[in-house]
């Protein structure tokens, strides 16, 4: 064979060797992505490297990722960042002029997002919850303050003798008041015509004859009346009634909350509050009021306000970010979350995106091993020659 034929062939062949070697090495990275078996033997390097070490690179990119990718400091220095800041000022600020501009109601803006049954529930789960809140916070105070064995003088500021006179009168003033107009009106005058009525009917004998002769009820009521108001204004009824009520008062001072709101309402105290509270509260009814407002009525009133706390709430809320980034970034457990990524992602999808970055690379890895066999066998076909 001639000598130029001979090196020729000697580069062509450990060329092709060479290129060969290193594209099946390359396609070894991800092929085969499972065991193969000839038998019950698995077939040496099946699988492929990245599907057989798929765990171990996932947890080896999960530390990479929390020691030295996304850090405490790391992130702690980009919330320092002007630029950062500005960025989340601006988003806010611009959400805050969109809603202010905003025609729906409440109601629209949730429906955009949820259906018509997941927003009567979503409104139903929020009534029971804030109505949950409401009984556990009068329950909270009712135990934490011991309420229920407190008296009555203890718990009204500015509990007093004096106070109970003065409540005694006004409350006399105002009972006073509110007979004598009851008996000056019609009601009242009919009412009294009935008592008329009914006296002259059981009065019997020789005198409830003559009574029922000579007095009818429109004459007895004309007489009573004035005689009941006089009573009414005077100061000697007011002074009795006044009296009454503050002994009434004085015993009532010295209950309990407890005893009080029992003897009144007939149930336990905590019951009745927590029932009071509730029928004062109006949950639904609140809640279909809200569900009404427009959305761009309700911050427009209120737009300038809250765009000037947009900095001071960036602020503080990025504040507490950074001081709590190393619990947040300890709670959020980065390193095994990014190996539970890593062991999701399909190996296909991986392989696409590897081929796509460094596809060039791994060609000219190819070629770069197709030029050292080449080279190799030149100086192989010079060396056998040499050696005859």
């Amino acid at each position: 064979m001639q000598t130029w034929l001979y090196i020729l062939i000697s580069i062509s062949v450990a060329a092709f060797v060479g290129g060969l070697t290193n594209h099946f090495a390359i396609k070894m990275l991800f092929h085969p992505r499972k065991p193969m078996y000839i038998g019950s033997w698995r077939i040496p390097f099946t699988p492929g490297l990245i599907p057989k070490r798929k765990e171990e690179i996932a947890g080896s990119l999960g530390e990479i990722v929390s020691d030295y990718l996304v850090t405490t400091d790391g992130l702690k220095e980009m919330l320092q960042k002007p630029h950062f800041r500005d960025q989340i000022e601006n988003k806010l600020i611009e959400g805050i002029q969109r809603l202010a501009q905003d025609d729906r109601t409440v109601k629209e803006l949730a429906l955009h997002y949820m259906s018509e049954e997941a927003w009567e529930a979503y409104k139903d789960r929020t009534v029971l919850w804030l109505q949950g809140a409401v009984d556990q916070g009068i329950a909270w105070a009712w135990n934490r303050y011991e309420l229920a064995d407190k008296p009555l003088q203890e718990l009204i500021p500015g509990w007093s003798p004096e106070l109970m006179t003065r409540w005694s009168d006004m409350a006399a003033e105002g009972i006073m008041n509110a007979v004598r107009e009851e008996i000056t009106s019609l009601q009242g005058q009919r009412m009294l015509r009935r008592v008329a009525s009914g006296l002259v009917s059981q009065s019997g004998g020789f005198l409830g004859a003559m009574a029922s002769m000579f007095m009818d009820e429109e004459k007895i009521v004309q007489k009573i009346t004035p005689v009941l108001v006089e009573q009414l204004e005077s100061e000697h009824v007011k002074v009795i009634l006044s009296t009454k009520i503050e002994r009434k008062l004085e015993s009532l001072s010295t209950m309990s909350l407890d005893q009080a709101l029992r003897s009144m309402a007939g149930e336990d105290g905590l019951n009745w509050l927590s029932r009071y509270a509730q029928n004062m509260l109006q949950w639904k009814a609140w809640a279909q009021q809200v569900e009404e407002i427009h959305i761009g009525s309700l911050v427009s009133r209120f737009e300038e306000r809250l765009t000037s706390f947009v900095p001071r709430v960036v602020q503080v809320a990025l504040g507490m970010l950074e001081r709590n980034m190393a619990n947040i970034v300890k709670s959020i457990q980065l390193p095994q979350l990014v190996r539970e990524q890593v062991e999701r992602f399909p190996i296909e999808r991986l392989e696409q995106i590897i081929l796509s970055v460094s596809g060039r690379e791994f060609q000219a890895i190819t070629w770069l091993g197709a030029l050292l066999g080449g080279i190799i066998g030149l100086f192989q076909a010079l060396f056998m020659l040499w050696l005859g």
